[in-house]
């Protein structure tokens, strides 16, 4: 479907609105009765009977040119050339049959001026191209000096695929052609995630490979008076958004950005954030972004008078907003800053093993990225309930078109060069393991954060754990002491030595199938 061949999704559509404004697009939708307007003005849609990614029905288009470049397996199934097009010629006769009207947006992805890759959403929905310009970078927001590429996404969430018949594995698929130029469809699933998280993938292919920019799942801020940032690993649930958006330093993003050689790079314009049991008094910025005009706002439980229960996950765990960085009050505006003093690998580990912080050196910092160790947290995938724990490497699994080998090393190589400090940060569980304990609270999380990028945590007062082998701080300034010592936390310690060796055994068996490679 190249050049001109995409524009039979334009001529057969009833009609094609292009680039209209938020406010066009909120009437369009409420024309439509896909949404209704929140008190406060943000746009409450619902998804249902998909309320996060559905990554087993995720595609990449196999031919000659993928065959050896693609990570095959688990995460990236393979489709054959000739089933896509079918599925394309579906999707024109689609559009066609049912007399459908779409939405035509023009985005970029990538804020750095010299990498700027151009992101064309075709879309049947107006409020999924409402969340794609809060997403990424609005065109009159950025004056990039070269457009590398364009990624084009044919988006027709009421299309329901045939399984089998279809050759895909449900009626929703989630497909990316990879050459010879970036095409992305995404059918049967009204779940806004899908549209960022697929181009997240074709990033994460495309900047590593053409340019040797390391994609990183992550948040990033920095300081007020400077360019040092910070990054935040980790993955859905564990606190990259609510840790980077802090009102005491500059927002650069809060899920996908780029290390180029001489600086960090937002991906994205806007965050994607959870929302179940925000609260107003803790997560401040992200309540004020998520409460107003423009925001989308998904599956989340309104009274008659359309006031959002945070608290209700009936629907789903998995609430979520979506707005432009620009609702941030303290954003870095040029969505940049300088290469990283100082790092976290973010985990919420349910089981209550990890420490509330720790320190990775040498090769603890390639294995911790390796591992990308957290507990699934409810709602973020289809048909997860309670916390379990699952390893995603590099912390971005999911999203990782090529062998995370290769993002493994591109990591070490710029700590190593530029020697930024690693910390590996519990936001999970403490005392015992989910139900039971609790989590750590947020505001010990930040304190511990904030003093690690103030560089005010002393490195030589740590013991050396006795499971995993990680320095763990003995004392951080306005923090209790105790919970450093998380066995002591823990009624019956003999159950915490069990528990935590128990977990250190899953680690060393993930590991294993890195070691060769690794050594």
């Amino acid at each position: 479907m190249e050049g001109d061949k995409k524009q039979v999704f334009y001529k057969l559509a009833k009609k094609v609105y292009s680039n209209l404004s938020v406010p066009e697009l909120y009437e369009h939708t409420i024309i439509k009765k896909l949404g209704v307007i929140s008190k406060d003005g943000a746009l409450i849609v619902d998804t249902r009977p998909y309320t996060g990614r559905s990554p087993k029905d995720k595609f990449i288009v196999f031919d000659e040119y993928t065959r050896d470049l693609v990570w095959w397996g688990e995460v990236n199934h393979p489709i054959d050339r000739n089933v896509f097009q079918n599925l394309l010629n579906k999707a024109a006769k689609y559009i066609h049959d049912n007399d459908i009207e779409l939405y035509e947006l023009d985005v970029y992805a990538g804020a750095n001026p010299y990498y700027t890759v151009r992101v064309k959403l075709l879309t049947e929905s107006p409020y999924h191209a409402i969340f794609t310009h809060n997403l990424f970078i609005r065109l009159n927001e950025l004056n990039p000096f070269k457009i590398v590429n364009e990624v084009f996404i044919l988006h027709l969430p009421n299309l329901k695929l045939e399984g089998e018949k279809d050759g895909v594995r449900s009626e929703v698929a989630i497909i990316l052609d990879l050459y010879p130029s970036p095409f992305i469809f995404i059918a049967g699933t009204k779940y806004c995630g899908e549209i960022k998280k697929a181009v997240f993938s074709f990033l994460n292919y495309y900047y590593l490979k053409e340019f040797d920019i390391l994609p990183m799942h992550c948040g990033a801020n920095r300081s007020l008076n400077n360019m040092e940032t910070a990054l935040f690993f980790g993955l859905s649930g564990t606190g990259k958004t609510t840790l980077s958006t802090d009102p005491n330093r500059r927002l650069i993003g809060d899920d996908e950005h780029g290390w180029a050689e001489n600086d960090i790079f937002n991906f994205e314009g806007g965050s994607y954030a959870k929302v179940i049991r925000l609260d107003k008094n803790k997560e401040k910025e992200i309540y004020k972004a998520t409460n107003r005009f423009g925001t989308i706002i998904e599956n989340v439980v309104y009274n008659e008078k359309r006031e959002i229960d945070f608290n209700d996950g009936s629907i789903t765990e998995n609430t979520r907003s979506a707005y432009p960085n620009k609702y941030i009050e303290i954003i870095e505006q040029t969505l940049m800053g300088e290469r990283p003093t100082v790092i976290f690998f973010l985990t919420a580990d349910a089981t209550a093993s990890l420490p509330p912080i720790a320190l990775l050196e040498g090769n603890q910092i390639i294995e911790y990225f390796i591992l990308g160790y957290t507990s699934k947290l409810a709602g973020t995938e289809r048909g997860v309930k309670d916390p379990e724990p699952t390893f995603s490497e590099c912390f971005a699994k999911p999203f990782l078109p090529l062998n995370p080998i290769n993002y493994a090393k591109k990591l070490y190589e710029n700590v190593k060069k530029y020697n930024s400090k690693v910390w590996l940060i519990n936001t999970g569980w403490i005392g015992n393991p989910y139900p039971k304990g609790n989590r750590i609270d947020l505001n010990y999380t930040r304190k511990i954060v904030n003093a690690a990028i103030n560089n005010e945590i002393d490195i030589n007062n740590t013991y050396m754990h006795p499971v995993f082998n990680i320095k763990v701080p003995r004392i951080i300034k306005d923090l209790p002491e105790n919970i450093f010592f998380v066995h002591n936390t823990w009624e019956n310690q003999e159950q915490y030595l069990e528990n935590a060796y128990k977990l250190k055994k899953l680690f060393d068996q993930q590991l294993a199938k890195y070691k060769p490679v690794l050594a």
